[in-house]
């Protein structure tokens, strides 16, 4: 028997594999993607993130970490696998402090491309908000925990190639971290250089080589334009890997019944609002099929009792807010939230590790500049909450539009496919959280 006379069949195809593989394995070798994040063919797996689990011969197993047999069935592509991914992707995105709109990573970042291959547009659990570290000390390197996964990759880069030992995993549960091994605890009395093969391996954006954040522009980045499932988990050094370029699907869409769109802004920067004027001349199309509300682009006031769209931009951050978007639930049959902000909070909530009152000491007493300090009390002002939350976590959400913010061919997309009466779905393309 050849080496190759093993085999094991995933989704129905029989797949080679030499004695001593794993199945993940097996898989890369016959181009089959299984979605991981902890895995790299260099280092000894561990199975930690979970993403990787398939169906094995009726049980659910880390495909990274069990050997190949002879004869064995994988199930990689089902529904079941796909929502446990999923669910497993916006808990990775909940439990750390990602903001993609200002990560320099985005668009290079493998846990961003899984959750656009996995069809992730909100987060679904509340974020944890989670007290996280910054160590700039290293004069060419940058720790960022707040977007640690816990992969273990650096410390497994660091103990088997680089042979130094720089990293460790100390605390559990929420005060879980990435730990330094020296006894100031900060990257720069450590031997870890730029050229150390840790230093190039985080699959996200929290061990971060200084100077070299947006050489690349963002939306000519690597997951910019491909599908990880198509190019596998790459570092952003890797483009020229990347072969198979994803194409946008264009439709010529029929006039279909003049819907009522109601439109508002919360806290956030109006500029999702901008980003949907930038469907220019597509807007006089739109309102052919479509008969505006309440919005700020007609000074509007209220909905319409039989309003059929809302789009809401912004995140929810007073009393004011939590009214207007009751208001829309009562009288809107569908509800989008549009952006970073209404989705997860975006830059609004970075204040939400930061006291009420100390924030408006900052503002209107403490802050440079400031002339007659006093903090703003009226009966006419809305009492701001202690943070700022998604709007899902208000109201119910029907279908949430990504993006700092969504691109114009995002909404006109979303937009036509309701009209048209189909269930949304964006395009590789035009699926960014940044």
């Amino acid at each position: 028997m050849s080496k190759y006379g093993n085999t094991l069949t995933i989704d129905g195809r029989k797949i080679p594999f030499i004695a001593g593989e794993t199945v993940m394995q097996a898989a890369i070798k016959a181009n089959i993607y299984i979605p991981h994040l902890c895995f790299n063919p260099e280092f000894t797996p561990n199975g930690s993130c979970k993403l990787c689990t398939c169906d094995i011969n009726g049980r659910k197993k880390s495909s990274c970490c069990t050997a190949a047999q002879q004869d064995m069935q994988v199930k990689n592509e089902t529904h079941e696998l796909t929502v446990m991914r999923r669910t497993l992707v916006q808990m990775l995105f909940v439990e750390g402090n990602h903001y993609c709109p200002f990560c320099e990573r985005s668009g290079n970042c493998q846990l961003q491309a899984l959750a656009y291959d996995l069809g992730v547009t909100d987060l679904h659990f509340p974020q944890f908000t989670a007290h996280r570290n910054v160590d700039a000390s290293h004069p060419n390197l940058m720790l960022d925990l707040n977007r640690c996964i816990f992969c273990e990759l650096c410390i497994r880069a660091s103990t088997e190639v680089d042979h130094k030992d720089i990293f460790t995993i100390a605390g559990r549960s929420i005060n879980k971290r990435l730990a330094i091994n020296s006894t100031s605890g900060l990257l720069k009395d450590t031997t870890m250089k730029v050229t150390d093969k840790s230093a190039h391996i985080c699959p996200v954006g929290c061990i971060i080589i200084k100077g070299e954040g947006f050489k690349t522009p963002i939306g000519e980045r690597l997951y910019d334009q491909h599908s990880i499932r198509d190019v596998g988990n790459l570092r952003p050094e890797s483009l020229a890997q990347a072969k198979n370029k994803m194409q946008a699907k264009k439709s010529n869409l029929p006039p279909k019944k003049k819907l009522k769109l109601a439109t508002c802004s919360l806290a956030g920067c109006f500029g999702c609002h901008m980003s949907f004027l930038d469907m220019d001349e597509r807007l006089i199309e739109l309102l052919e099929r479509v008969e505006l509300s309440r919005s700020p682009l007609n000074d509007i006031k209220t909905c319409a009792p039989d309003c059929d769209l809302g789009l809401i931009e912004g995140g929810v951050c007073n009393t004011e807010n939590i009214a207007v978007l009751r208001h829309f639930r009562e009288n809107c049959k569908i509800i989008i939230a549009v952006g970073s902000c209404a989705i997860n909070g975006g830059v609004p909530s970075l204040r939400n590790n930061i006291d009420v009152k100390e924030c408006l000491d900052e503002a209107y007493i403490n802050g440079i500049g400031v002339v007659n300090p006093k903090i703003p009390i009226d009966k006419e002002l809305p009492y701001l909450l202690e943070k700022v939350y998604p709007i899902h976590e208000v109201i119910k959400v029907d279908y949430f539009l990504p993006g700092c913010p969504p691109p114009a061919d995002a909404f006109w997309k979303i937009l036509n496919d309701l009209l048209d009466g189909k269930e949304p779905e964006l395009p590789y393309n035009l699926l960014h959280f940044d």
